[in-house]
């Protein structure tokens, strides 16, 4: 993943493999369906710290000082066969776009 990818997907829109979520400073339960379904489907990218107007991705950031508690929680959940199975690997990256952080 590149900055020139992610600023395509914010251009591009929302569709079968691209999902913005908001989640400034915490992950919402729609996180982990998207990731669910994405991985029951072709796979993709859900943009963490975006959000959808005008059908575009528009960085509104993820709180800096909640980074780490998101990304621990991401792997934690996806992690657990109680909460999805079989678990799923996924890695979540850090970007600065237009200053602000998105995963």
């Amino acid at each position: 993943m590149t900055e020139d990818k992610i600023r395509k997907l914010l251009k591009d829109g929302e569709g079968f493999t691209v999902e913005y979520k908001e989640c400034v400073n915490a992950l919402n339960d729609s996180v982990f369906e998207t990731a669910a379904s994405f991985s029951n489907r072709y796979g993709g990218y859900i943009l963490l710290g975006v959000k959808e107007i005008d059908s575009k991705g528009v960085v509104v950031g993820v709180n800096r000082k909640a980074v780490d508690s998101i990304k621990k929680n991401f792997i934690n959940v996806l992690n657990n066969p109680d909460n999805i199975s079989p678990s799923l690997y996924l890695t979540l990256k850090e970007f600065e776009i237009e200053g602000k952080h998105i995963l």
